[in-house]
């Protein structure tokens, strides 16, 4: 596929999933999506047209903070970032390009907000309106980031929403301290992944100090799911909840 036609369906993609995101007939669901404000095309090009947001949670630890987050708010985007997840998965598609970089806070009224961006790879995991997963493909190229990839993605298999949870608990660590990922400067994926099942075994206790106790059964929670399974994420957010509240007081 030439570049320009895989611009094309990225956009395409990116305007199926965002339009579903802001239909969702829950509007509670619909609360970490940009607005969805128009799409169409010209001659010489097709357009897509949503609400405006500010800086990603990457830029705003970069540049404005020069710092990582505290541990409040590293919490509070945990849950808000789980739940955009969650609702991505209740319309029937999975992100499969997680990071920091992909999250912006809102503008205005909505500054305490923190949305959901770039759709561009995500794929339906589902038949139609069912709740039937697909059958897994035999093999699937590298989609995404080395440092947040699921080890589904490194290892070319299927990914299913236990791996959008993979690469959000990598975010985590990430939110809480930037230097937490042991293979954040690794570039060789055989040996990205060797870390990445090591961190699943908890052989990494440096990195564990920086995260509140309760992450460590969310890592072997979602380490024992397989690929068609429904994650239970009302276990996952009130593991988070617990230690936030007491975070906050």
């Amino acid at each position: 596929m030439v570049e320009g036609d895989k611009l094309k369906l990225r956009l395409k993609i990116e305007v199926l999933v965002l339009g579903l995101c802001h239909d969702a007939p829950d509007p509670k669901r619909r609360e970490h999506f940009v607005e969805f404000v128009d799409r169409g095309k010209t001659r010489k090009f097709k357009f897509l047209v949503m609400g405006l947001v500010g800086k990603s949670l990457e830029d705003i630890r970069r540049s404005i903070l020069f710092r990582n987050y505290s541990k409040p708010t590293a919490m509070n985007a945990s849950l808000q970032t789980l739940q955009s997840v969650w609702d991505l998965h209740d319309v029937g598609y999975l992100h499969r390009d997680i990071k920091p970089q992909n999250f912006a806070i809102g503008l205005g009224e909505n500054e305490k907000v923190i949305y959901m961006l770039d759709f561009g790879i995500a794929r339906k995991y589902r038949y139609g309106d069912t709740k039937q997963v697909k059958v897994a493909r035999i093999a699937v190229k590298f989609l995404g980031t080395i440092r947040f990839a699921s080890r589904a993605c490194h290892l070319g298999i299927e990914q299913g929403r236990k791996d959008d949870l993979e690469t959000w608990l990598y975010m985590l660590f990430d939110l809480f301290d930037d230097e937490s990922l042991p293979w954040k400067r690794a570039v060789n994926k055989s040996q990205v992944i060797t870390m990445k099942d090591k961190f699943f075994k908890l052989e990494y206790p440096k990195s564990f100090k920086v995260v509140p106790s309760e992450v460590q059964r969310i890592v072997k929670y979602i380490d024992g799911m397989a690929y068609a399974d429904e994650p239970d994420y009302l276990y996952i957010q009130n593991s988070l909840k617990l230690r936030f509240n007491l975070l906050r007081n």
